[in-house]
């Protein structure tokens, strides 16, 4: 095995979850990037929803006279638009912003400096490659050494080491006021939610709703519960908070916890927020059970954590093996799927899905901005 694939095997192993993370801030490190700023033009087009897109055999064809599922197909597109755009902007203001600080001059024709010119990254010591190697050397072929890997361990640290660098560089600009990004987010086309026997927290009738579709095993929504949980504390009766389970693995544990979910909820709305916090407790392993018995074994994960919630253990078990119930997250998991939920979580404010749970806040913020601007226009 060559040592690319051993690296390869390392870093994919170790550290997916953040490369997506240091992706932009790696690519800057570069150079110029490719992205094309024009995108937030056609961004803003679309944003529009009755802007003409194209016109077929004389009609014109607007983003909301499509079927739901190609508005969300262009919602991502443009979405993808919007991070490149804002990528490379940062990227340009940074590089802008440092050249000032050195008294560089970028008037009069001069070419903007490159940003790995204005940055000096902190070079990796050998120590802390080893650190990194001894602590997950276990995820590489038997007999691989520190010195087999150690130029592609030190190119993969040393690219996140100074995306870091470089996300810290912008958020200074950011935090001082010296870097504002001034082109907009795209926004997505409404969708009518069903809310009707959806647990959910805050005040009847609030200027804000917030859905999120989540499901308990998934990584991502176990981080969102922070998130969630920040913004309800800061908007208070602003906000009311809808929770959507949808199961990513409806035949495996993923899909038994989120009938447990609906069972809480006939035992009442407190029960379900109970049982709602301790099912994202449950260990990821449990999805893999020793036991050949998998579906014993999911029913008596569930059953623990319902009994663990203070729920009616012998009325949930009944319930949790019910084909009523079985029906009942199916249906779920279709209706959620028809207003664009492809993956978890999900997070709709107003009845527009938006990017993920680390823009929640900013989304919540947006939407009472937009209100308060047009308080005539609920959506």
């Amino acid at each position: 095995m060559s040592n690319g694939k051993v690296i390869g095997i390392l870093v994919g192993g170790v550290c997916l979850g953040l490369a997506g993370g240091v992706a932009v801030a790696s690519a800057v490190m570069k150079g110029p990037s490719r992205a094309n700023v024009t995108g937030a033009t056609a961004a803003d087009a679309l944003a529009a929803g009755n802007a003409p897109l194209l016109e077929i055999d004389g009609k014109v064809v607007t983003r909301e006279t499509l079927p739901a599922d190609i508005q969300d197909q262009l919602f991502q597109i443009q979405s993808q638009m919007h991070e490149a755009t804002t990528a490379t902007l940062k990227e340009i203001g940074l590089r802008m912003a440092l050249a000032a600080d050195k008294k560089i001059d970028t008037k009069n024709g001069q070419a903007l400096p490159e940003l790995k010119t204005l940055v000096e990254g902190k070079k990796v010591s050998e120590a802390e490659m080893l650190a990194f190697f001894e602590a997950n050397k276990k995820q590489l072929p038997p007999g691989t050494t520190f010195d087999q890997v150690k130029p592609q361990l030190e190119m993969y640290m040393q690219g996140q080491q100074s995306g870091e660098q470089v996300r810290q560089e912008i958020a200074k600009l950011e935090d001082k006021g010296r870097m504002k990004l001034l082109v907009r987010a795209p926004v997505a086309p409404f969708v009518k939610l069903d809310l009707a026997g959806l647990p959910s927290r805050g005040t009847e009738g609030a200027k804000v709703v917030i859905v999120e579709a989540s499901d308990y095993l998934c990584p991502h929504c176990r981080h969102a519960v922070e998130d969630v949980e920040k913004v309800l504390r800061e908007y208070g009766s602003k906000v009311r908070f809808y929770q959507a389970n949808y199961a990513l693995r409806p035949a495996g544990l993923s899909g038994v916890l989120v009938r447990g979910a609906h069972c809480a909820g006939k035992q009442g709305n407190d029960q379900f927020w109970k049982y709602h916090e301790k099912a994202f407790a449950v260990p990821l392993e449990a999805a893999n059970p020793i036991s050949p018995n998998t579906e014993k074994a999911y029913a008596d994960t569930a059953l623990k954590t319902a009994q663990d919630a203070g729920l009616n253990a012998a009325e949930f078990e009944k319930c949790l093996a019910s084909e009523e119930t079985k029906k009942a997250v199916e249906a779920a998991n279709a209706k959620l799927t028809a207003v664009g939920v492809t993956g978890t979580p999900t997070f709709f404010v107003n009845n527009r899905k938006i990017g993920g749970h680390n823009n929640l806040a900013s989304a919540v913020a947006a939407e009472l901005e937009r209100l308060s601007a047009n308080p005539s226009k609920a959506n």
